[in-house]
């Protein structure tokens, strides 16, 4: 099936990983016209530059009429604003008949920390229940740029300072992906239908690679000498409990968060490969791509 053979619907375009998709749409020469839903303050700048036919459309996601009329006359829907939208996304888009929705949700569902996965859990749950034309993309923990939320800071911080202190062995294993990934990934889904219409895809990085390897890696991509001073796990939960006592929500680690770094997270890209052909950057490229950037 062809993209162009249904009108489209985008919501997120203000996302990290939406900026890559319509890179990637720009670059394929797609004529058709995108209904793009906004709300009020969301940046669109960076998407003038391309040479698409972009509607954009401000809506409040609590006002479920003005949701409904904005889908009128659309069959295909990528929800990139993330899995907390999804329910009421799909089930007003049913109502006015999309006939296929692509949710970009998390890999969050499968962490062994119920206050992590549980809501995540029942939000896919209740949807797969309800609806068979719903395919799911679960990215990892998604880097690529100074719009990210993750590497970004992390790049910061290893910039300005020569000593970065570690909880644990820093061996926990990660998969984190590249957001040029996902915004191609959007494409070849939406392009690929016949094989990815109601399907589940976890989408991650090219090869595992544990905690301590994305730091050095980092300073090596920076050319900076860091030195990783490794913290007992224990002597970090006692820390962050005690400065959690004095100083409650203001201090931003929580007791989880140290947990957590002990969780690997870890997500086959197989699947993905093989209905729609994804084939994700490794770390190492990935993290160069963003020093070069932070650079400039």
């Amino acid at each position: 099936m062809n993209l162009e053979d249904n009108e489209l619907l985008v919501i997120g375009t203000s996302g990290h990983s939406a900026k890559y998709f319509f890179e990637r749409l720009a670059k394929e020469n797609y004529q058709k016209k995108i209904k793009c839903l906004l709300r009020s303050h969301s940046q669109i700048d960076h998407l003038k530059c391309y040479d698409l036919d972009l509607e954009f459309i401000y809506v409040d996601f609590d006002d479920i009429d003005s949701l409904k009329t904005s889908m009128i006359g659309v069959k295909t829907l990528l929800n990139i604003v993330g899995i907390k939208l999804s329910k009421r996304i799909v089930r007003a888009g049913t109502e006015v008949g999309v006939n296929w929705f692509v949710c970009v949700h998390t890999t969050g569902r499968y962490s062994k920390f119920e206050s992590k996965s549980a809501k995540y859990i029942e939000i896919e749950d209740t949807l797969l229940k309800e609806f068979s034309n719903l395919t799911i993309l679960r990215p990892t923990m998604i880097y690529g740029s100074s719009r990210d939320r993750n590497m970004y800071k992390l790049v910061q911080y290893i910039h300005k300072h020569k000593f970065f202190p570690v909880f644990g062995n820093g061996n926990n294993l990660m998969n984190p992906v590249h957001a040029q990934d996902l915004g191609n990934a959007y494409y070849d889904v939406l392009q690929n239908r016949n094989t990815t219409f109601g399907n589940q895809y976890n989408l991650s990085g090219k090869y595992e690679i544990t905690y301590i390897s994305i730091l050095e890696e980092t300073a090596s991509a920076l050319r900076k000498k860091v030195f990783f001073i490794h913290l007992p796990i224990w002597f970090c939960l006692v820390a962050v409990y005690l400065i959690n006592l004095v100083l409650g929500s203001r201090f931003p680690i929580s007791i989880e968060q140290v947990l957590r770094m002990k969780e690997d997270k870890v997500f086959s890209w197989e699947d993905a490969y093989s209905d729609f052909g994804f084939s994700p950057m490794s770390f190492k490229d990935g993290i160069r791509i963003e020093v070069d950037e932070f650079i400039k």
